[in-house]
């Protein structure tokens, strides 16, 4: 079971650490991507290669909300998408802005006693099925990034990455 009670009723505690390959994602994996198959576009690569560079960069273009999301354990199946494609102001875009990450610490309060109270079971029950949901949505977020991963992989070793490589410097 995900979670279990603390000794304080009111709290849920985590109490496994599955670990899935979004956990070893860096956080930069989209620009590192995009560095990594730029890098083989400019040593050179054959008709099928670009085509290969073009079908990761599709996917990234097409997909790297839901991946990145996915990846931070975001729901993000259609039928939790219903803020998809609302604009959201990020502020200036071109000052550094600091980033965190936030842990929750439930508590239910029961304002007609005044005092904190324990989660009724259909409660617990619902934040244990949306615990599972995020380390799966983490883990088939974590491993199609892998996946584009796996295949600049192959790119980069087809490419410029092997023995007797020559950069294509263009005709003469």
């Amino acid at each position: 079971m995900p979670f279990r009670l603390a000794k304080t009723p009111q709290r849920l505690v985590t109490t496994t650490s599955r670990r899935s390959s979004s956990t070893n994602l860096s956080s930069r994996w989209l620009s590192d991507i995009k560095t990594r198959i730029g890098k083989c576009i400019i040593f050179g690569l054959q008709t099928a290669q670009v085509t290969e560079a073009g079908s990761i960069l599709r996917t990234l273009t097409k997909d790297w909300r839901r991946l990145l999301a996915g990846s931070e354990g975001f729901l993000v199946g259609k039928s939790r998408a219903g803020l998809e494609g609302h604009r959201i102001v990020w502020g200036e875009m071109d000052s550094m802005r600091a980033a965190a990450r936030c842990v929750e610490d439930i508590v239910v309060y029961d304002y007609r006693h005044g005092h904190k109270t324990s989660l009724k079971p259909f409660m617990f029950d619902q934040f244990n099925d949306t615990w599972r949901a995020q380390e799966e949505a983490k883990a088939r977020s974590g491993d199609e990034i892998q996946g584009l991963f796996e295949r600049v992989r192959r790119l980069e070793v087809d490419s410029w990455d092997r023995e007797g490589a020559v950069e294509d410097m263009g005709a003469t």
